[in-house]
C-alpha cells in the first residue's frame, strides 16, 4: 500500500522518505496534542440547528468532523515499492455509550514490560486506589478514561517526549486511575493508565458523558471479521462532505442528481439556438435583398421609392434575440465552455485522465473535503438518513452518499492451528481439486473426494511422484496433488531468537506464513506478498530479511498514486490489523481481494482478515485494552519476522 499516517516515534526516520510516492496514514502524534477546542478553520464546522435537531448533532459533532479530518495531516510512506447523526437530544438526556474493550491478549513471550517511571524532577505519583486489571476471564468494570482528540498519545512518563507507547482513538476508553497527577508539562494533570503509560488531561477525560467521548468514533468490533464495515465507491467524483449537506449543496456538488432537469433545459436551449439561427438567416436574406435593391436603385435612380427596410424582419430578429437572452444565450461572442472537472473528463473507457491524489485535494472547500475515484474504500462509522437519502459517516468524520457506494462482504478464508504431529500444512489454491488415494503398491491413484479452494490440512512430510505428478500425504491419510496448491516450508530460526520466543516465518515462494513459539509451529496461513514484474514501475517485491514488529494499529488508512502512467490513485480507509516491521512495510489484513496464495500487494504481506487478526493479537507488542495503536519498546520488543524465499 502507499500512503500512511503512521507516526514515527522516538525520532525515527520518516518512512515517507524511504519508499517513493505513496503513503499509509494515521493521525499525527509527533507534536503535542492540541487543546480540545482546537480545530481546522473554514472546514469541519457542522452546519445550523436545523441539521442539529434533525440528526441529533450537538456542538461536539463539529469537533468530531473537524478534528478527525484535521488530524489526518501527517503523511508517511507505506507498503511501497507502493456529524454523527442520531435521535434528537432536545429535551432529554442523551444515552451514555458503553465501552468496548479488547479482550486481554496473551502474555508476552519475548520480554516483560518494565513499569513506566515519572521523570526526574516531576512530583511522584500518589498511590492509586483504583482496582488492578482484572483477570482475563473477568470483564473490567472500573473507571475509564475517554479520548477527546483524534489520537490521545500515551507517554511512558509524565512528560511530552518523542517516545510514545501508543495512542487512544477519539471516543476510545481505557482503564485508568481516575485521580489526575499534577506536575510535569501538562497543566491539567496526567492520568495513569492501568495497562501502563500516562495521558495528558487535555487529551482525555474521565467524564464519559463528554460530547467528544460520547459522539466519538464507534469502537472497532473485535468480535467480527473486520473492525468496521467498509464501503466501496462505485463512481468517479463521489464527494466526501465535511458535514451533512443541504439540498442546495447536494444539487451544486452532485449535478447528476438533477439530470432530468438539466436535460429539459438543454433541449430548450437547443430549440432556442435553432430558432435564433433560423432568424439570423432570414434577417441576413432580407439584408441582402435590401442591399441588392439599393444597388439597383443607385444604378437606376428613376424610381425614387426604393426598397425600404423590412419591419417584419427587424421585429423577428428582435424577438429572437430577446428569446435567446431569456434563456441565457448570447448571440456573440461565443464563449468557450468551462473546463470539465476531472471526474467528467474521461477517456472512451470512462477512466479519468491523469488524476493524482493531489488533484482530489484541489476539490476541497468549506463543504466538500475531497472527491473520490471509483474503487476508493471508506470505513463506515454510522449509517443514517437525511434529505431522502442514506448516508455513511466515515471513521474520518466525513459524510458520503451511500447510493454511490456499497458495503463489501469480507473474504472468509482462514488458516489453521498447526495439526499435532504434522510436518507442514497444505493449502488448496485451485478452484476445483480432489483428494487422492493410492493402492497398496502406489502404482495407481484414484479420486477419494473433493476439496474446496483454501482448504487447509496437515501434511506428514511424505511425498510420491506418479507419472510425473507429485503427491503429498496428509495426516488424514489421503494425498494432495502438488499442482493443486502450496504448503508451508519454515526457514531457519532468526539468530536473535530467545528460548521459547514468538516469531513469524513468511515464505515468499510458498506464499505462506507460520506463527512459531521457539521451535513449535502454532498457526499457518496463506499470504499475498508483493507483485513482481520485469517492468521496473510495476515491480513491488516484498523485501527479505529478519525484522521486529515496530508498531501495530487496529486500523490505519493507506492510499497513493499509481506507479504507471494511466494508473488511478487508490485509497483504503482504515486497513485492518496492521503490524509494521520495516519502515512502511507491514503485515495487514486485506478485504478488497480474496486471492491469497498469489502475489497481490505493493510490497506488504497481505493476509485474510481473520488471519491478520489472529496474528495481530498473538504477536508482540501486546495491544492494551481500549488502545488503537501500540509501539514496541526496548523493554517490550516486537515479535521477530523472518521473510525469505
Amino acid at each position: 500500500m502507499n500512503r500512511s499516517q503512521a507516526p514515527g516515534p522516538r525520532g525515527q526516520k520518516d518512512p515517507a522518505r524511504s519508499h517513493g510516492s505513496g503513503n499509509v496514514r494515521t493521525d499525527d502524534l509527533r507534536n503535542p496534542q492540541p487543546a480540545p477546542g482546537a480545530g481546522r478553520s473554514g472546514g469541519g464546522v457542522v452546519r445550523t440547528s436545523l441539521v442539529s435537531s434533525a440528526l441529533g448533532f450537538v456542538a461536539a459533532a463539529a469537533f468530531v468532523a473537524a478534528a478527525a479530518f484535521a488530524g489526518a495531516a501527517a503523511w508517511a510512506s507505506g507498503c511501497q515499492g507502493e456529524a454523527p447523526p442520531g435521535p434528537s437530544t432536545e429535551g432529554k438526556t442523551p444515552p451514555e455509550r458503553t465501552s468496548s474493550l479488547p479482550r486481554p491478549a496473551p502474555t508476552s513471550s519475548a520480554r516483560a514490560a518494565a513499569p513506566a517511571e515519572a521523570p526526574k524532577g516531576a512530583p511522584a505519583a500518589e498511590p492509586s486506589e483504583a482496582p488492578e486489571p482484572p483477570a482475563p476471564d473477568k470483564p473490567y468494570t472500573g473507571p475509564l478514561l475517554g479520548s477527546i482528540v483524534p489520537q490521545a498519545a500515551v507517554y511512558p512518563t509524565m512528560e511530552f517526549t518523542k517516545q510514545r507507547l501508543g495512542y487512544i482513538r477519539l471516543g476510545g476508553k481505557v482503564p485508568v486511575d481516575p485521580k489526575p497527577i499534577k506536575g510535569g508539562s501538562c497543566a491539567k494533570g496526567w492520568y495513569r493508565l492501568l495497562d501502563g503509560g500516562y495521558v495528558c488531561g487535555r487529551s482525555a477525560t474521565t467524564d464519559l458523558s463528554n460530547p467528544q467521548v460520547r459522539l466519538g468514533i464507534t469502537p472497532p468490533n473485535l468480535d467480527d471479521v473486520l473492525p468496521y464495515k467498509y464501503a466501496f465507491n462505485t463512481t468517479h467524483g463521489t464527494p466526501l462532505y465535511r458535514s451533512v449537506p443541504s439540498k442546495d449543496e447536494m444539487m451544486r456538488y452532485e449535478p447528476y442528481l438533477d439530470s432530468s432537469k438539466r436535460k429539459r433545459k438543454e433541449e430548450e436551449k437547443q430549440r432556442a439556438e435553432a430558432l435564433y439561427e433560423e432568424t439570423e438567416k432570414e434577417v441576413a436574406a432580407a439584408a441582402a435583398a435590401r442591399a441588392a435593391a439599393s444597388a439597383e436603385a443607385a444604378a437606376n435612380p428613376a424610381p425614387v421609392a426604393a426598397v425600404a427596410a423590412d419591419p417584419a424582419a427587424v421585429e423577428d430578429k428582435a424577438a429572437a434575440v430577446a428569446a435567446a437572452a431569456s434563456l441565457g444565450i448570447a448571440p456573440a461572442p461565443v464563449e468557450e465552455e468551462p473546463e470539465k472537472p476531472w471526474w467528467e473528463n474521461v477517456d472512451d473507457k470512462g477512466r479519468p485522465l491523469n488524476v493524482t491524489l493531489a488533484d482530489l485535494d484541489k476539490d476541497a472547500d468549506s463543504t466538500v473535503a475531497k472527491r473520490m475515484v471509483k474503487g476508493f474504500f471508506v470505513a463506515v462509522d454510522k449509517t443514517f438518513g437525511w434529505n431522502g437519502r442514506s448516508w455513511y459517516k466515515t471513521t474520518a468524520g466525513l459524510v458520503a452518499p451511500s447510493d454511490r457506494m456499497y458495503i463489501i462482504k469480507p473474504p472468509a478464508s482462514q488458516g489453521i492451528d498447526f495439526p499435532e504431529g504434522a510436518k507442514a500444512v497444505g493449502f488448496i489454491l485451485a478452484k476445483t481439486a480432489s483428494k487422492y488415494q493410492f493402492d497398496a503398491e502406489k502404482k495407481s491413484v484414484s479420486v477419494a473426494g473433493s476439496l474446496e479452494r483454501f482448504a487447509a490440512f496437515g501434511l506428514t512430510g511424505e511425498s510420491h511422484t506418479h507419472k510425473s505428478t507429485v503427491y503429498r500425504k496428509t495426516t488424514e491419510g489421503w494425498w494432495m496433488k502438488g499442482a493443486d496448491g502450496t504448503y508451508t516450508d519454515v526457514g531457519a530460526p532468526p539468530p536473535d531468537l530467545a528460548p521459547g520466543e514468538k516469531w513469524i516465518d513468511v515464505n515468499l515462494s510458498r506464499k505462506t506464513l507460520v506463527a512459531v513459539e521457539g521451535d513449535k509451529p502454532i498457526f499457518a496461513a496463506l499470504v499475498s506478498p508483493g507483485r513482481r514484474s520485469k517492468e521496473k514501475k510495476k515491480d513491488h517485491p516484498t523485501h527479505t530479511g529478519v525484522f521486529r514488529i515496530r508498531e501495530k494499529h487496529i486500523a490505519t488508512t493507506m492510499d497513493g498514486d499509481g506507479t504507471v502512467a494511466g494508473d488511478l490513485p487508490y485509497s483504503i480507509e482504515d486497513v485492518p490489523f496492521v503490524a509494521y516491521y520495516d519502515g512502511s512495510y507491514a503485515l495487514h489484513g486485506a478485504f478488497w481481494h480474496s486471492n491469497f496464495g498469489r502475489e497481490m500487494s505493493h510490497g506488504c504481506v497481505n493476509l485474510s482478515p481473520l488471519d491478520a487478526k489472529r496474528v495481530f493479537f498473538w504477536s508482540e507488542p501486546r495491544l492494551p485494552r481500549g488502545w488503537h495503536g501500540v509501539w514496541a519498546t526496548p523493554e517490550n520488543r516486537g515479535t521477530l519476522v523472518s521473510i525469505h524465499e
